[in-house]
């Protein structure tokens, strides 16, 4: 009863926002999957206990799982603080009584205790998603809790590569964009990527070259990007994607190192995605626009850092990405337009939107 209590005032206007979450189509390639960061780095996990949980027997490790679900089902309300410190408390038990389990292969052998540990699973990531409807979260407080319960973000081997390529990063905005028009950037852009994807990129001086010049043209796209609207860019998506995973199988192949690749390609996206957004927010203050099909494009290419940034590629993220993140975190709640577009009143747009966000990376974790 006080659960429904809670989440009843704002259910309606949940799925006003849900709506307009769901993904149109983007410019900006998602972060792509790293499966490579296993092999490459061990993550230091900045929610580690220091393994306070000592379990002789599965039924023990079972029942301390369910004892966490019982204090997290009866936290009445919570703060950005405390969600975090939850957030951490879980991922460290869930891992502990996990691998706990696994190492007496309790997940093929019996079924019924793993059924209770994904069933307590299951119902923990549902006590957290009725948390988040407990407090007035705001765009600042989702990117604190990601950098909370970050898992990376005191992993030396890859902190020390991300301070070893912030300056070839910082260097990029030294060249100036294109001044042309649209045409112009869209066929030197067509060009560079068919280029690209023909020659292949087989060492780290190619993909450095590629990053270097994929910037130049995408920062000068993004000048024209509120004349993009009516243009087909599937094909600059397509081989992009296509460039992409050629990296990474160069890497594999052993043509480029595992750990180059995943550090300057997860720096390279989270750099794209914040320039994006960060443009889309000038814009969607600055200018009318023109349909709700390009409105609703433009709030879904705003909010993608907030989803498509993860863990991992949130420890690559440099101070100079950071106060770009935290630009659109500063103009999001004083933005008449960005409510408008939603259809939505400002004030509760401010934190319903990012309550969403908020669930969205619950679910995920």
């Amino acid at each position: 009863m006080k659960k429904d209590h809670i989440q009843s005032p704002i259910r309606r206007e949940n799925s006003h926002i849900i709506h307009h979450l769901q993904p149109f189509g983007n410019i900006v390639l998602p972060l792509f999957s790293v499966l490579l960061i296993l092999l490459v780095f061990s993550s230091c996990s900045s929610c580690s206990g220091g393994g306070k949980y000592d379990f002789r027997t599965r039924q023990d490790a079972i029942n301390e799982f369910h004892q966490y679900l019982l204090k997290v089902r009866s936290i009445s309300h919570s703060n950005t603080k405390d969600f975090g410190e939850t957030l951490c408390e879980w991922h460290e038990i869930s891992d502990t009584v996990y691998k706990f389990l696994a190492k007496d292969s309790v997940f093929i052998k019996h079924h019924n205790v793993a059924n209770d540990f994904f069933l307590i699973s299951d119902s923990i990531r549902t006590e957290m998603l009725r948390l988040t409807e407990t407090w007035k979260y705001g765009y600042g407080d989702v990117l604190t809790i990601k950098d909370m319960t970050c898992s990376y973000k005191e992993d030396k081997e890859l902190l020390d590569a991300v301070h070893e390529a912030e300056p070839f990063f910082n260097a990029l905005d030294s060249t100036s964009i294109s001044v042309c028009d649209k045409s112009s950037i869209l066929k030197r852009y067509r060009y560079f990527l068919s280029e690209t994807k023909r020659s292949g990129i087989n060492n780290k001086n190619e993909l450095l070259k590629f990053i270097s010049q994929e910037d130049f043209l995408f920062r000068s796209f993004l000048a024209h990007l509120y004349e993009m609207d009516n243009e087909p860019l599937s094909d600059i998506t397509k081989n992009t994607e296509t460039i992409c995973r050629n990296i990474f199988l160069a890497a594999k192949d052993g043509k480029i190192s595992s750990k180059d690749v995943v550090v300057y390609m997860s720096m390279r996206t989270v750099r794209r995605l914040l320039q994006n957004s960060a443009e889309c927010v000038e814009n969607i203050n600055r200018l009318e626009m023109k349909n709700k099909a390009q409105g609703n494009a433009y709030l879904w290419m705003i909010i993608q850092p907030f989803i498509s940034i993860d863990q991992f590629s949130l420890a690559t993220m440099t101070e100079q990405e950071r106060k770009k993140f935290n630009y659109v975190i500063s103009q999001l709640p004083k933005s008449r337009k960005f409510a408008e577009t939603f259809d939505i009143n400002l004030k509760a747009l401010n934190y319903l939107l990012p309550q969403q966000l908020l669930k969205i990376y619950v679910s995920s974790f």
